[in-house]
């Protein structure tokens, strides 16, 4: 039974790859969003106060309370910081986050063209 439960708890490493790449283009797509002039000042005040929030000694699990898990206190930090990552994006313009979408995908496809080698093939006969 622990090595089925075991077996749930890790991920193939496309997963994690994809959840690494996710979390980039998340954190990427939040820069630019927050240096885009169409996106107003109240939206751009949730990604910082949620820098504010981990960077404050106060915390939602302190570390007394968790006894021996006190390593683990950081989860709450991170859970609020990917929380308002995510609020933020919400609350921006929808056509906005939509076409930083499209560049970001535009530059990826982009990148991925040149490593394309062009060439001419011919068939050798024996």
């Amino acid at each position: 039974m622990e090595e089925r439960h075991r077996r749930q708890l890790t991920y193939p490493p496309e997963e994690r790859v994809g959840m690494l790449r996710a979390l980039y283009e998340n954190a990427v797509l939040t820069w630019r969003l927050l240096w885009d002039g169409r996106v107003g000042f109240l939206p751009k005040v949730i990604p910082l106060l949620a820098v504010v929030y981990a960077l404050s000694p106060i915390d939602l699990l302190p570390a007394w309370l968790m006894g021996m898990l006190a390593p683990l206190g950081v989860a709450d930090d991170i859970g609020v910081v990917l929380l308002a990552l995510s609020l933020f994006v919400q609350a921006c313009p929808p056509d906005v986050v939509a076409e930083h979408l499209r560049e970001m995908r535009r530059g990826r496809l982009s990148a991925r063209s040149e490593d394309v080698v062009e060439g001419e093939s011919e068939e050798v006969g024996e």
